[in-house]
């Protein structure tokens, strides 16, 4: 027996607003790049800031995160869960050949919001995890999409000269909201 979990997608309303700040930020940022090739997957990814994922004193970080957390909160409360707590939180930027091979993430869920993306830019794909059945996720630029942590996933390769960037995090949600929780009580008599 097995459940399958919702992916979430939504659309982030201070997308127009903040999308010119937030890449001139993301561009003064201090960067690495990931190449890495395993058995099973090949990660190339030009511009990323992944080393300073815990700190949020970044401005990019500081500009983003109180949007980020208020709409998670309406989000989540959806699956009657409340209190996100994002631990982690970065940007990748993909050029020409750059690919991030399958994986999963740590805690409980993890997001990518979709910064700047064209209509040639491959989106993500997700493998859930009991049939391994693969979806594209159908994401625009200004989307943010959030799944269960433990879905496979990969940022296929990017064959254009677009640049493509996305702000991932991964956070938890450990408490129930108070209705959904009065009515486990109600059920089950706890």
């Amino acid at each position: 027996m097995y459940f399958n979990f919702p992916v979430i997608k939504g659309r982030f309303q201070q997308h127009a607003e903040l999308k010119a700040n937030l890449l001139e930020a993301i561009s003064k940022q201090n960067v690495n790049s990931f190449e890495h090739t395993e058995e099973y997957a090949t990660h190339q990814i030009s511009r990323l800031d992944w080393d300073k994922c815990v700190t949020s004193n970044r401005p990019w970080v500081k500009m983003f995160g109180g949007y980020l957390i208020e709409y998670l909160n309406k989000e989540m409360l959806k699956l009657s869960l409340v209190k996100p707590k994002v631990s982690e939180i970065w940007f990748q930027q993909y050029f020409n050949n750059d690919t991030h091979g399958w994986h999963a993430h740590a805690n409980n869920f993890t997001g990518v919001y979709y910064l700047e993306l064209n209509n040639s830019s491959p989106r993500t794909q997700l493998v859930e995890p009991m049939t391994l059945k693969m979806r594209e996720i159908n994401a625009e630029e200004g989307d943010i999409v959030v799944f269960p942590s433990v879905y496979i996933h990969r940022a296929p390769k990017i064959e254009t000269n677009e640049r493509k960037t996305i702000i991932s995090f991964n956070f938890e949600c450990s408490i129930v909201d108070t209705d959904t929780l009065n009515k486990l009580k109600e059920l089950y008599g706890i």
